[in-house]
């Protein structure tokens, strides 16, 4: 089974979580918690570069997270997603819905 590794960092105005591994229902538990206190007090970029795996459960946490960050008067940014995430993202349809960029000099 694969792990998720989070690396976390601060930005002028954002925290930024490098999350390499497997974002899913068996990995997402102890980062969840992090994620959503977080999004209520900062900007955050997800850096999903090094994401080999995002399923539905996980893609799930990320949508509440999003929501969460948007009432809360914050943005959730994915920053370069890996071909795996990218896949899963468009497969949902929401796409067009999340903040996705390829830098964090696009963090407003």
């Amino acid at each position: 089974m694969e792990q998720l590794t989070v690396i976390e960092r601060d930005g002028a105005n954002y925290k930024l979580f490098i999350l390499e591994g497997a974002l899913n229902a068996y990995t997402m538990g102890e980062y969840q918690e992090t994620l959503y206190k977080n999004v209520l007090k900062h900007n955050i970029v997800l850096d999903m570069s090094k994401l080999i795996e995002l399923d539905a459960s996980g893609l799930g946490m990320l949508m509440a997270a999003f929501n969460d960050s948007e009432e809360a008067g914050n943005k959730l940014y994915f920053l370069s997603m890996s071909n795996e995430a990218e896949r899963t993202v468009a497969g949902s349809g929401f796409k067009s819905v999340f903040n996705i960029i390829n830098s964090v000099t696009e963090v407003k």
